[in-house]
């Protein structure tokens, strides 16, 4: 895995592809490697969920407050408690929209967003992939560093690739990539050219 905390001095945000598999570890990695404050989004496991495997993992989480999504509509909880806001649902995203916008005015030192393919589950890829290009355009406008994360998969791809095009790097498995910009295209393309 890279390091997410040094890719993150360089990049304002990221999107960190993986395999489902490594999920679980590489949620806990990173959530170790971030020192300072922390906004956890959560579209994936309740907190109570998150916090116990935290918590067996030793990750500290003295400085993370989370968002839940999932835990309302699953059960009875209030808007918010210690150290955690309550969302209605993963699919409510101008709800979420509006907490993180009001959060990020706490100017917290990362944002994280787990995970951004699982809100597929509630909405469309056009509605879902606007919805994360206005929240990399918030968050860019903040002092807050990104890393959102999404699951690879073939159904996630189309996500996975409009994600891509709106961070500041993307990082996957073992391979790391930077979005390509239009005038790299061009200087590929003709220097294929002069290689014919």
């Amino acid at each position: 895995m890279a390091n997410i905390k040094s890719e993150l001095k360089l990049n304002h945000t990221i999107l960190f592809t993986m395999p489902s598999g490594e999920y679980n570890k590489n949620i806990v990695d990173v959530a170790r490697a971030l020192s300072g404050n922390v906004c956890y989004i959560t579209t994936n496991k309740t907190l109570d969920s998150l916090r116990e495997n935290f918590t067996k993992k030793k990750v500290n989480m003295k400085d993370i407050i989370f968002i839940d999504t999932i835990s309302k509509a699953m059960m009875k909880v209030p808007d918010q408690s210690e150290g955690v806001y309550y969302v209605s649902s993963p699919g409510a995203l101008t709800e979420l929209s509006l907490v993180v916008k009001k959060f990020l005015k706490h100017e917290f030192d990362y944002l994280v967003f787990d995970a951004v393919t699982n809100l597929l589950t509630y909405q469309s890829v056009n509605m879902c992939s606007k919805f994360v290009a206005d929240l990399v355009d918030k968050v860019k406008k903040s002092k807050t560093r990104s890393v959102f994360y999404a699951i690879e998969s073939a159904e996630n791809e189309a996500m996975i690739s409009k994600v891509g095009t709106v961070v500041d790097k993307v990082i996957g498995g073992k391979i790391v990539k930077s979005p390509v910009t239009s005038l790299e295209k061009v200087e590929k393309l003709k220097t294929k050219k002069e290689l014919q």
